[in-house]
């Protein structure tokens, strides 16, 4: 028995497997030759799930507004029973046996419950755009910072690969002056170890730079041969710390609709206390033992509480508690885009500083190494310190590059931190219909 299960998942063909579902799918990852800023940050937008929940909540704030406009519309309903029924007045005794028919309600006037609700959902729905934007914002600076990675990264690479030969240079000096000898081969050793050395910091900055494409990659799908620079345009942005629009912040905005639907909301809540008129109207079948007939019926109703064991007063004080907590939040939202445009400032101030110091000290390297090569052909020099020499004009064009890239960085930061990223790119959404193709 058991040979015969063998044999028959023997003959069993494993290869052909279950297709994955579409959600287990992996994300897809196209190549690319080039790849631009503005066009990164749109393809993130196209991928990013938050961006995506955002959009969804949005659609969501609309749906709504149309709910809480639809109590003002004629509310019509169907009734029908079936079943044995019994009815006893003073005229004596009706059997029921089915009942059928339509009723009518139009609301005439509430004292501001509905057009209350109706603005408080208008301003939630508002702040459900806002804060898509906000998201827009904040997956634009992710990708833009990833953007300038993959290029620190790639400038790092390079600045190393121009080391290495130049360490060559030195060596293959070394070496004909050994091969003269006018120097010890001790020298062609020591400046193999100083480029295996860079070697070594090459592979490093590689991997970070593997690792930086694959970050942006995830963002945007695109794995770009060529990432073009960044517009200048970053770097001549307006800093003005003291003078930010902070009105058209999305940020902001969004605390504030937050706000005024809270505002609304006490007013809604205290209407409660006041009573609702609508008009109702219906015509129903009744089907009896004797005879069948129409009931029809049209009145203005009012309904007003009375007592309801404190329940309006409550409702009104959880709504004040809820208007005070939203204010707190548009304070919080203007504290925290200060603090990061602040940073941000601060930030892109001591880069520019660091980089005219690397520049200083970029040039003073380089005008040494000159000099030290030439006396260390005339034996005046010896070849530690122009390896010396070599590793300073390293470190400068290093600290240079990182004092750039940082000051880079730091203008992604301050542009984002006041809402100025996307339109210094060009990808403008002043309105609701000019959000991109998401």
């Amino acid at each position: 028995m058991l040979a015969a299960v063998l044999i028959l998942f023997s003959n069993v063909n494993f290869s052909y497997a279950a297709p994955l579902p579409k959600w287990a799918e992996a994300p897809m990852v196209r190549q690319s030759e080039t790849l631009s800023l503005k066009e990164a940050i749109l393809r993130s937008f196209g991928r990013s799930p938050a961006i995506t929940q955002a959009s969804a909540q949005a659609g969501i704030g609309q749906a709504q507004i149309d709910e809480a406009w639809s109590v003002w519309y004629p509310q019509i309903s169907a009734s029908g029973t079936s079943g044995r029924s019994k009815q006893t007045d003073s005229s004596g005794s009706l059997n029921n046996s089915a009942s059928y028919g339509l009723t009518l309600s139009q609301l005439v006037y509430d004292f501001g419950k509905t057009n209350n609700n109706i603005k408080k959902q208008e301003t939630i729905s508002a702040s459900y755009y806002y804060s898509l934007l906000n998201v827009m914002n904040e997956v634009g600076e992710k990708t833009a910072l990833s953007y300038l990675e993959v290029k620190r990264y790639q400038s790092l690479c390079d600045a190393v690969e121009d080391n290495i030969k130049s360490l060559e240079a030195v060596r293959d000096m070394a070496h004909l002056r050994a091969e003269a000898g006018l120097s010890s081969s001790s020298d062609v050793l020591q400046a193999e170890a100083r480029i295996a050395g860079m070697r070594a910091t090459l592979e490093q900055y590689r991997a970070q730079h593997l690792t930086a494409v694959s970050q942006l990659s995830v963002l945007t799908g695109i794995r770009a041969s060529h990432l073009p620079d960044y517009p200048e345009a970053l770097l001549k942005q307006p800093i003005e710390l003291d003078q930010i629009s902070y009105q058209n912040n999305p940020q902001v905005q969004a605390a504030q609709s937050q706000q005024n639907a809270a505002k609304y909301g006490v007013e809604a809540a205290k209407s409660q206390n006041w009573p609702t008129l609508s008009i109702q109207g219906g015509r129903t079948r009744y089907e009896t033992d004797n005879r069948s007939y129409w009931n029809d019926q049209l009145q203005l109703s009012v309904d007003m509480p009375v007592y309801q064991g404190g329940a309006i007063s409550s409702r009104v004080e959880q709504a004040e508690g809820a208007r005070r907590a939203a204010q707190s939040q548009v304070s919080q939202a203007k504290m925290d885009i200060n603090q990061k445009a602040a940073t941000a400032f601060a930030n892109w101030s001591g880069a520019r500083e660091r980089e005219i110091a690397g520049d200083q000290q970029f040039f003073s390297a380089i005008t040494a190494r000159d000099v030290y090569r030439n006396e260390y052909k005339l034996s005046k020099r010896s070849l530690n310190d122009l390896l010396s020499v070599e590793q300073d004009v390293h470190q400068a064009a290093v600290a240079k590059l990182n004092a750039d890239y940082d000051g880079w960085a730091s203008a992604v930061n301050y542009a984002a931190a006041v809402d100025n990223l996307l339109p210094l790119l060009e990808i403008l959404r002043k309105h609701r219909d000019d959000l991109p193709n998401l």
